[in-house]
């Protein structure tokens, strides 16, 4: 079986979407040596990103008659056998017109041309027409459940033009429960359609020795323990505000002292998307045990694994990477009890409602004061991020490519 897979995040290790595809990309070849995997990029990202790409084209090669060059990624470590860049018209003139075109009409006609059985699309932006049975992973419908997530009218047309793409595909991967049924109810997808596939922390993540990393982070960050860690952006549906103002009442009522580092900034101004997380602090006059503080990726396990806990808020994941890692890390978790976390965290962490301060108040002064619970939330935490693995993802999606491809076949035979 020939797969072709759509590589448009492929330069984005830091979002979900491209942790997603370097995972599967680095998990499928393992599960399925016998088949063949090409990876289709995006040749307008090469003018902003130092890519697996833009080094190979700094290397040479010629793009062919179809503007297409290939790529072996010998520097990732993957086993993928080929990378082909993808020009469009608008590379360099438009970035939006250029994603648009790279997704429905470059990608589809780059799979009739390498005879694919099977078009993947790791994320919510199938074409409309393909020449192979297409697989859709939907990360999340966020834009069409969330009104705030959804934009200026160019966005509602974009995300129509792609739910109406993914109503039409062979199958749809979700990657949790909870968003398999927003899938199915939103979408209107049969349920045979839909499989849901989870994901993984990645390899980085893994337990580390508390002691050290303390001390590096504490040199590096000036955060001394105890301190509890965030991280996970910081729009509207990330809920940090219920976290600050949790936090500063159990400061306020006496409780176990402590820090509250928060890791990353606003991508946008618009107040409605982003809002004014230094606002909320000053209003809670939290300004002494607050801290705002910059993690570039690679230090991503030190403060998980140096953090008393990690607390997440979100009132609404597709799956929820963060509690994942944190876990993976040896940190206990603390998070919202809503859409797919409970699943992630199961009965490894605590759980408490999304918007109810006082609740989070007492859950954050029950962990930061009972170091027994943090650690056997850290042991069980362990055991639980142990049961995700990409592994698990490529086997299991592979059996998704197989039923696609069985459905053309059949369609054909009809």
């Amino acid at each position: 079986m020939h797969v072709v897979i759509s590589g448009m995040f492929w330069d984005q290790p830091n979002v979900g979407s491209g942790q997603y595809l370097r995972g599967l990309l680095g998990a499928l070849p393992g599960a399925g040596p016998e088949h063949q995997y090409t990876v289709l990029l995006p040749g307008y990202t090469n003018a902003k990103h130092q890519t697996l790409n833009a080094e190979r084209k700094a290397e040479g090669g010629a793009l062919n008659a179809e503007g297409e060059r290939d790529a072996e990624d010998e520097s990732s470590g993957l086993q993928c056998s080929v990378f082909r860049v993808l020009t469009t018209p608008f590379d360099g003139r438009s970035e939006n017109l250029a994603k648009l075109w790279f997704e429905q009409v470059a990608v589809p006609l780059a799979a009739a041309r390498l005879r694919a059985d099977v078009l993947h699309v790791p994320y919510f932006a199938p074409p409309i027409w393909s020449p192979a049975p297409v697989v859709a992973t939907v990360l999340d419908i966020i834009p069409l459940r969330l009104p705030e997530y959804r934009g200026s009218g160019r966005v509602r047309v974009y995300m129509g033009l792609v739910a109406r793409a993914a109503r039409r595909v062979a199958q749809v991967i979700a990657i949790s429960d909870h968003s398999w049924g927003e899938i199915v109810a939103v979408l209107g997808l049969s349920p045979e359609r839909v499989t849901t596939v989870p994901l993984a922390a990645g390899p980085q993540y893994r337990p580390l020795d508390r002691a050290p990393a303390a001390a590096v982070v504490a040199e590096r960050y000036g955060l001394a323990q105890p301190f509890v860690y965030y991280v996970g952006g910081l729009d509207a549906r990330k809920n940090v505000a219920t976290l600050v103002r949790a936090f500063a009442r159990m400061q306020r009522a006496g409780g176990p002292p402590a820090t509250l580092a928060i890791a990353g900034r606003a991508l946008g101004g618009d107040a409605r998307l982003f809002p004014d997380l230094d606002a909320v602090v000053a209003e809670e006059r939290a300004e002494a045990f607050v801290r705002r503080v910059e993690v570039p990726r690679e230090d991503g396990p030190l403060l998980y694994a140096a953090a008393t806990l990690f607390a997440y808020p979100s009132r609404y994941e597709g799956f929820g990477l963060p509690p994942l890692e944190a876990m993976a890390c040896g940190a206990p978790v603390l998070a919202a009890e809503s859409s797919s976390l409970p699943e992630v965290v199961g009965d490894a962490g605590l759980l408490a409602p999304a918007d109810d301060v006082p609740a989070w108040a007492a859950a954050l002064w029950r962990l930061l004061a009972d170091s027994e619970l943090r650690e056997d939330l850290r042991r069980r935490g362990l055991e639980r991020a142990a049961a995700f693995s990409y592994e698990r993802a490529a086997r299991e999606t592979l059996a998704v490519y197989e039923r696609a491809g069985r459905g053309a076949v059949l369609s054909l035979e009809a």
